[in-house]
Formats: C-alpha cells, sequence, structure tokens
C-alpha cells in the first residue's frame, strides 16, 4: 500500500500527511509557513521609523535653535518691535511592508511656524 507524505515547510524532509507534527524538526505544520517571519519584518520596519523621527526631531531643534541664536537681543529703541517669523516645512516619507510581500509608502507634510 501506497503511504501519502507532506513536506516540512521549515526543514524540508517529508512525514506522514496526517501527522501535525515535523518529525524531522518538530514543526508545527498548522501554523502559517511565514509566520515566524512577521516579528522579524516588523523589528526591520520599526528601524527606519525610529531613525526617520529622531532625525526629524534633531532638525527641528536646530532649527529652533539657529531661530534663537539670531534673534536681535533687543529690538532698536528708535523704531517700532518687528516681528520675525520662521517657518519651519517637514516632509515625511515612509514605507512599510508585511510578511505576504504587500508593500505600502506615503509621506505627510508638517509646517510649524514660530513668531
Amino acid at each position: 500500500m501506497t503511504q501519502i507524505s507532506q513536506i516540512c515547510p521549515q526543514c524540508g524532509d517529508s512525514f506522514v500527511l496526517d501527522a501535525r507534527y515535523c518529525t524531522h524538526c518538530g514543526h508545527d505544520t498548522a501554523l502559517p509557513a511565514g509566520q515566524k517571519l512577521l516579528p522579524t519584518l516588523l523589528g526591520q520596519a520599526a528601524l527606519p521609523v525610529l531613525v526617520g523621527a529622531a532625525s526629524l526631531a534633531v532638525s527641528a531643534g536646530w532649527q529652533l535653535l539657529r531661530h534663537l541664536l539670531n534673534r536681535p537681543a533687543s529690538p532698536p529703541l528708535a523704531s517700532a518691535p518687528t516681528r520675525h517669523r520662521t517657518t519651519i516645512r517637514i516632509r515625511t516619507s515612509w514605507v512599510v511592508g508585511d510578511a505576504s510581500g504587500n508593500w505600502r509608502k506615503g509621506h505627510s507634510d508638517q509646517t510649524i511656524e514660530i513668531e
């Protein structure tokens, strides 16, 4: 009689079709094959997002510091005080992928006005 077997997605070894676990590596065949990759992909996607957010924070802080250092100490006494306005524009681009290979991308624009 012929025995039908299945191939383990983890190690590639064949085992009995009715078995839930691979007899070679113990992989649970009831789980989807790509489930173990999801935490890795999320970890890889989180790093660029965190680096981008830190970069934006440093850039905004640098712009604010430059604005504060370039402001005159006191307005001239002979003329009316003038208001100096600084506008900071921040454009953020992002790309997100999931375990099944679907990718989404986009961007957002932020404007900060400082008087």
